[in-house]
């Protein structure tokens, strides 16, 4: 088992030899690979979204106990947390992207916030949403003086104004396409 000490890492399931899925996300704290210790069939990779550091955890038997009933409730919590990553308009999921990187870089109510931010084929697995739309996204926030600076991996980005940014319209487009009269 490993802790996250810092960045964020995306957990991806692996099922039968299929290409993996996004599950959720790994935070500074996070325990990651309980799994493997509880010998289930799952089997989670883990990729680095930005620059992350994470350490082994050696545990005593009388520890694991505390470690695994915490390890539990925060995947519970990282899972509700990529569920509301991947629901709602494309804008409104990108804005709660920006805000979880931002507070893990530190950010309060400070203008000018330099993050770094996954590549954009991640963010669009995370977000379940097209590269495109997400590409526009940064635009119109661009275009609202949210965001000042977009690069690759990284972007600079007001919080204040991120934060009471409204709805950005003709964002809503998702890649999960649904079937049927579902």
């Amino acid at each position: 088992m490993w802790r996250v000490v810092s960045g964020a890492l995306r957990l991806d399931a692996e099922y039968d030899g299929k290409p993996t899925q996004f599950v959720r996300l790994a935070l500074p704290g996070d325990v990651i690979g309980v799994e493997r210790w509880a010998k289930t069939d799952n089997c989670l990779r883990a990729y680095s979204l930005v620059t992350s550091i994470v350490e082994p955890i050696e545990t005593v038997r009388t520890q694991m106990i505390d470690l695994l009933v915490d390890a539990v409730v925060i995947a519970h919590q990282r899972s509700s947390e990529a569920l509301e990553l991947r629901r709602g308009p494309v804008a409104k999921r990108v804005q709660k992207l920006l805000m979880l990187f931002g507070e893990l870089n530190g950010g309060s109510v400070e203008s000018n916030l330099r993050c770094e931010l996954p590549h954009l084929v991640d963010m669009a697995d995370v977000l379940d949403a097209a590269p495109e739309t997400i590409s526009r996204v940064f635009s119109s926030m661009r275009d609202r003086q949210c965001v000042q600076e977009r690069k690759p991996q990284a972007a600079v980005f007001d919080i204040a104004a991120l934060s009471e940014l409204g709805s950005i319209a003709g964002m809503s487009a998702s890649r999960t396409v649904k079937l049927g009269n579902a």
